[in-house]
């Protein structure tokens, strides 16, 4: 069979993407609600000035799903949905069909919609073209971020800005779980532990900053899906993981007050100051938890004590076990942050070992404390 040369032209431009040499070059410029100013690249086509969905919407905290033939794209975030179809000027905004102006394309594995669909469908106004620079500029473009996690048959979810946590059930009926009380920064992550006793904990962290030196940690505890406890604390520096399940009980820990709850019921059995027992108005965290004794540590001065439960004394533990060597550094040091670095290991019998996590000096030895 013989090809013509037009032929063979036709071919080759129906291989490659159309938008490299119908469209032209130019960027933009947004000016988010939460003062956030972001800039990129934008493409001019017959007239219309595109940009990256994937991008953009990255940046208002949708994320998208494409269908299994890669031809629609669904971008999803709180209350909010965008979904578009390769070469179709028909969108679904909200639930709701829509006309773009002109049909969203493929090009370096990005979709470009209409910049004006995007920033009005984020919420923007103000669209300014300047002609000399090749920019279209916007302002007040909202975000949507969302964080999800789905564990035994039903998704939670929390929306960021207020601190809301929802719960969806298999019918995808939603309803509030629980208000946090604080607002979500960065990266949340989910925990899910079940009680011997039929409760469900939920423990959620939120780690943010830079370098992601603050530490927001919250715990739900459920019985039948619905919140019948619940605290929150703010931790500076430190990583430390607070014990939620001992001896029996679970332990909600606000920093400053200590919460025993019996499980199955959700009862509190009883309180215990941390802001007493530790000397500094700080928030503390609970390393180690046993019927007779349990681990506190300051969040700002990181020192490490032991106390006992009866008479509600407390060891300062760093002078029990390290040597001179190391206690000097533990009462000098700040980098990369106060205190010592204890690590409770293990009990055994009425023995407590640690290791010692110094950074800048190999420490191997176990330590060992005991209680009689």
């Amino acid at each position: 069979m013989k090809w013509s040369i037009a032929a063979v032209i036709l071919v080759f431009a129906l291989l490659l993407p159309t938008t490299v040499s119908a469209a032209s070059q130019a960027s933009y410029e947004f000016n988010w609600d939460s003062g956030i100013r972001s800039y990129g690249g934008a493409l001019v086509k017959n007239g219309v000035t595109f940009v990256s969905m994937d991008s953009v919407g990255g940046g208002a905290g949708l994320e998208v799903k494409w269908d299994k033939a890669g031809k629609r794209a669904q971008y999803d975030g709180w209350n909010k949905s965008i979904a578009v179809r390769l070469g179709s000027k028909t969108g679904i905004l909200d639930g709701k069909m829509v006309k773009l102006e002109s049909a969203p394309f493929l090009y370096e594995k990005n979709v470009y919609l209409p910049v004006r669909f995007v920033v009005g469908a984020l919420g923007g106004d103000h669209i300014t073209w300047n002609a000399k620079s090749k920019t279209i500029k916007a302002d007040h473009l909202k975000t949507f971020k969302q964080y999800i996690y789905s564990y035994d048959g039903l998704n939670y979810t929390v929306e960021p800005k207020k601190g809301i946590v929802y719960i969806t059930d298999g019918k995808g009926v939603r309803r509030e779980l629980a208000k946090l009380g604080e607002s979500i920064h960065d990266y949340l992550t989910f925990k899910f532990q079940k009680t011997p006793g039929g409760l469900l904990v939920l423990n959620l962290e939120d780690n943010y900053g830079e370098p992601h030196l603050h530490n927001q940690l919250f715990t739900l505890v459920m019985k039948g899906s619905k919140v019948i406890q619940q605290s929150s604390v703010y931790y500076f520096r430190r990583l430390e993981q607070n014990v939620t399940l001992a001896d029996g009980q679970l332990l909600l820990n606000d920093g400053n007050t200590l919460r025993l709850i019996k499980d199955g019921t959700g009862e509190v059995i009883e309180t215990i100051d941390l802001v007493s027992l530790g000397g500094e108005d700080d928030n503390y965290f609970i390393e180690y938890f046993d019927k007779d004794v349990f681990l506190l540590r300051a969040n700002k001065n990181g020192i490490l004590k032991l106390v006992n439960r009866e008479g509600m004394t407390t060891t300062v533990l760093y002078k029990e076990l390290l040597g001179a060597k190391q206690q000097e550094y533990v009462e000098t040091n700040d980098l990369p942050y106060l205190g010592d670095y204890l690590k409770f290991i293990k009990r055994e019998g009425d023995i407590l070992y640690f290791k010692n996590g110094f950074p800048y000096d190999k420490d191997n030895q176990t330590y060992s404390l005991s209680l009689s």
